[in-house]
């Protein structure tokens, strides 16, 4: 078991009770049988034994019929006690029984090497004793003992030698006969400075000895007697502070630390409050008895002085101690050339200030805790502390806390050790509180951990304070690097990669940052803050910078990413296309990889935004978040970053009062919902975005809005009203030479066109949108005309030329790198193929279609090659596999609410019931679809009448 390990045990709820007065409370009888009972819980108790346990060596007459009436009490109180052929068993799980959970405690602590973990499940096991058993007295009461000595041990080698006074004493007078225990008292007590009281309890342990058994103490006690006598026991030289009984965690640390050999110099660093100085104090405790000439620390938070202390920690006479640094630091080395001492050198700010006070001899093992980096210090060994895992800084609350309060509320324990960014100094500070404050859930703290504005006034707990332990480190600053953190927490943005610090700081404050463990470098070229150092550097830049100058640096950084972003912006197929012309943007080399970038900075892009917006940048971040759109929203189905972004910045322009900006971002995010297939919404963002375009006279806004109305119509079936929009805002945009966006319209005039069954005018409409999409070199958008013109003629019977015009699309998407769109094509041509025969050409196409689809969460494309592969595999003959996937379609198609493709994919479910002789099965189907279809108005209306005769003659 490793250090920080967690008990096997925790959690296990106790029901019975037999170390003290037996719980659940009965009779003594059925008391007495219930703890011979669980003794053995799990194993049947034969009936004699029991009977001799029970009455001992003169049972009544009736003993037999008398156990019986006691057990049947015991099933009366709801016990699990069976009868078996031979005896009786508890038949409960044996960890239900505190017997059973000692026993487990004391042989986890059996198997660990690790004191702390020792003296932890030995506490548990001893806590458990609430009395004497009222069965196997002796014998468990040796078990008892046992658990004790071995629970000292674990204390004193943890270097607890005053604070197991008290406990220790306690149980020498209910064990007055135990040698052992005595000289652990003895030990305790000449360790912790008192020699006179240890040879006093020889003295008292000899006397009763004589008196009691008549013997003289044992060679093991006599020769501890000895040792104090001579003074070598006395271990006044601990002079480490004490070491928290909830520590918790660091088990690698800790391990490299603790097998490391004599003379090794660790230099522990990390940031303020992330338990530096804990982990050096805890193993320094660890390792005392390894090093029995002392324990030494020093504080160098106040470096004046460390020598002097040092040198009298080891009894040197103020008379000799040297006036000169050089002097003192000779006498040091002298003094412990010969020693083996562990040295705990606290609070270092550089290597200058240690570099006299390390030894010269491989006895001694020396700790250095410091903010700073370790540089220039020969022959140490760097041990860099980040916060404790989630996992981690939660048990640390429930130890400081109590498991039972964290238990009751799992999540808002979580909850607030996330809120304290997994900080142990944080964590711990909580707690205390808490711990001070029974009467408050710790959900209270978390509601009020929330709040980031006064969430540095929640971190106070007595002398602790996350805010005073940063303003030690900032303290000690230059004035440029101060001012490069304030900037820094204001931006509020949990790291800093090169496209937003390469304009905005210079790279060597950054670096005098991260040695002063205020940032940390993560990756190449990339700085992060944590959470709580954000907020105090926000604190310090609301406090001490004026307010143009904040908002101005965020304004820089927001211009930097979209100087970044809009380099990579692409010419989408969007019914919504760009409406914001940003100006004055440096152009920035674009990264190697586009898509890995976007991946990598999507949330702190996002971020910024958002940021921009809650400072008042409207314009900034309104026009930030359609770059976005254009170059990785839209192209990649990001949706839930698009919301998040166009909702943050419209409320920032609302706030000012631009209408057309809230118009513009209206359409965007109507573009939005309309990709999201949330249909009914998408028309609502439309309308209300036309509205405002038409109130301001903006024609082109308003032709963009009803191109949205009129694809949202579309696909609703709508078709009158579709054709009404797209017609008019072609119009407009043709009259305003608007080449791509009247491309868009005829596209959707061409669609809605086709699903009517007026197919000349279609291809007309969709050839006139491809010339468009042509001119206005829209590859995407000359592509999806190409595969609209392919369907018309797919539905018209016109295979050849339906394969001609897809297979052009899919080749011409391939050169945009648009998946999504590929997916479309790759569906459109396959269907072809199928219409053909050409079933082995069509399936790889439809595979990597619905795994594309799938990717990138696009329901409505799930859907309709899920329909495709039900027809694939009814034309294969497999009537069953066509029926799964047509009806995981139909399913779709219903929660998106689309009419006509639940009408499509019906029809096709029809003709499956037809394939395999389910004649009332497939007018079900088709009865329903005709309905849709009539309703609806679509060319497939007129097609009904040949469905039964199509599929029965396929049948036959």
């Amino acid at each position: 078991m490793t250090v920080g390990e967690s008990s096997t045990l925790e959690g296990v709820a106790v029901e019975v009770r037999i170390l003290g007065p037996v719980e659940p409370a009965l009779p003594p009888k059925p008391a007495q049988i219930l703890a011979v009972l669980a003794v053995e819980c799990g194993r049947v108790v034969p009936v004699e034994r029991m009977i001799d346990l029970i009455w001992g060596e003169d049972p009544p007459p009736q003993a037999r019929k008398s156990l019986q009436v006691h057990i049947s009490c015991l099933r009366r109180s709801g016990l699990p006690v069976e009868h078996r052929a031979s005896g009786y068993v508890l038949a409960a799980d044996p960890l239900r029984v505190d017997l059973h959970v000692f026993r487990a405690l004391v042989a986890e602590a059996g198997e660990s090497g690790d004191p702390a973990v020792r003296s932890d499940r030995l506490g548990q096991a001893l806590k458990l004793w609430r009395g004497a058993p009222p069965v196997h007295g002796q014998t468990l009461d040796v078990q008892r003992l046992a658990a004790i000595e071995g629970w000292v041990d674990a204390e004193l080698a943890l270097g607890r030698h005053a604070e197991v006074l008290d406990p220790l004493s306690s149980f020498v007078v209910e064990y007055p006969l135990a040698e052992r225990l005595r000289g652990q008292l003895m030990t305790a007590l000449a360790r912790s400075g008192r020699r006179a009281d240890a040879m006093r309890v020889f003295r008292d342990t000899r006397r009763t000895l004589v008196d009691e058994l008549g013997v003289e103490p044992g060679a093991d006690l006599q020769e501890l007697y000895r040792v104090v006598l001579d003074g070598a026991g006395d271990a006044r030289r601990n002079y480490l502070p004490r070491d928290a009984g909830d520590f918790t965690g660091r088990a690698q640390e800790l391990q490299r630390v603790l097998g490391s050999e004599g003379g090794a110099v660790w230099w522990i660093e990390g940031p303020a409050g992330v338990g530096k100085s804990a982990l050096a104090v805890h193993a320094a405790h660890l390792l005392a008895d390894r090093y029995p000439d002392g324990q030494l620390f020093v504080d160098l938070h106040s470096p004046s002085g460390a020598l002097d202390a040092l040198l009298r920690a080891m009894d040197v006479p103020s008379e000799r101690i040297p006036e000169s640094h050089e002097e003192r630091a000779a006498l040091w080395r002298a003094q412990i050339s010969a020693r083996r001492l562990v040295i705990v050198l606290d609070g270092v700010t550089s290597v200058s200030q240690v570099r006299s006070l390390l030894p010269g001899s491989p006895g001694c093992l020396t700790l250095i805790t410091s903010r700073s980096r370790l540089c220039g210090l020969e022959g140490v060994r760097r041990l860099p502390l980040d916060v404790l895992p989630s996992a981690e800084a939660v048990t640390l609350l429930a130890r400081i806390l109590g498991d039972d309060r964290v238990s009751a509320e799992p999540d808002a324990a979580a909850e607030v050790a996330r809120l304290c960014g997994y900080l142990p100094l944080a964590v711990r500070i909580t707690g205390a509180r808490l711990a001070g404050r029974a009467h408050w859930p710790v959900s209270k703290l978390a509601r009020r951990l929330a709040d980031e504005r006064s969430r540095l006034d929640e971190l106070v707990a007595d002398d602790l304070a996350v805010r005073s332990s940063l303003e030690l480190t900032y303290g000690a600053l230059d004035e440029q690097s101060r001012h490069a953190y304030r900037m820094v927490g204001f931006l509020g943005l949990p790291e800093l990669p090169s496209h937003l610090w390469v304009p905005l700081l210079d790279e060597d404050v950054l670096d005098r940052l991260v040695d002063a463990r205020l940032l940390d470098v993560t990756g190449s070229a990339r700085y992060r803050m944590h959470e709580l150092v954000r907020l105090h550097a926000r604190e310090l830049a609301e406090r001490e910078d004026a307010a143009p100058d904040r908002l101005d640096f965020v304004r820089r950084a927001v211009l930097a990413s979209l100087s970044t972003v809009d380099g990579l912006t692409e010419q989408l197929f969007l019914t919504v296309p760009r409406m914001q012309d940003p100006v004055g943007l440096v152009p920035t080399a674009p990264p190697a990889d586009r898509d890995a970038w976007f991946a990598r900075e999507e949330q702190l892009l996002t971020r910024t935004v958002e940021r921009a917006a809650e400072l008042g940048l409207a314009e900034l971040a309104s026009q930030l978040a359609e770059a976005l759109v254009f170059a990785w929203f839209g192209l990649r189905n990001r949706y839930e970053a698009w919301e998040r972004t166009h909702t943050a910045a419209l409320d920032a322009v609302r706030r000012t009062g631009d209408l057309r900006l809230e118009a513009v971002l209206r359409c965007s995010l109507g573009q939005m919902h309309y990709k999201r297939d949330n249909l009914v919404q998408a028309q609502e963002w439309f309308d209300a975005a036309q509205t405002l375009f038409v109130a301001l006279g903006d024609r082109r806004g308003e032709a963009v809005a009803l191109n949205g109305t009129g694809m949202v119509g579309r696909d609703l079936g709508r078709y009158d009203r579709a054709l009404d929009a797209l017609c008019r805002a072609r119009d407009l945009l043709t009259s305003l030479a608007d080449t791509e966006g009247a491309a868009h319209a005829l596209y959707g005039i061409g669609s809605v066109q086709r699903e009517l069954g007026m197919d000349t005018h279609s291809v007309e409409s969709l050839l006139l949108a491809e010339d468009a999409y042509r001119r206005s070199r829209s590859r995407r958008g000359e592509a999806l005309a190409a595969r609209g013109i392919g369907l018309v003629h797919r539905a018209r019977g016109e295979l050849d030329d339906a394969a001609s015009h897809c297979e052009r699309a899919h080749e011409m998407v391939a050169g945009t790198g648009d998946q999504l769109l590929a997916c479309y094509t790759a569906q459109a041509w396959a269907k072809v193929l199928l219409r053909q025969g050409s079933l082995d050409r069509a399936e790889p196409l439809l595979d990597v279609a619905l795994d594309g689809c799938r990717e990138v969460g696009d329901r409505f494309g799930v859907a309709l090659v899920r329909r495709t592969v039900g027809e694939f595999r009814l034309a294969a003959g497999d009537f069953a596999g066509a029926r799964v996937m047509l009806c995981a379609a139909l399913d779709e198609w219903t929660s998106l609410g689309l009419s006509l493709w639940r009408a499509r994919t019906l029809r096709d479910l029809g003709a499956v019931h037809a394939c395999r002789g389910d004649v009332a099965g497939a007018d079900r189907c088709w009865d329903e679809a005709a309905l849709l279809f009539a309703q609806l108005g679509t060319r497939e209306s007129g097609e009904v009448p040949q469905w039964a005769t199509r599929w029965s003659l396929a049948v036959t």
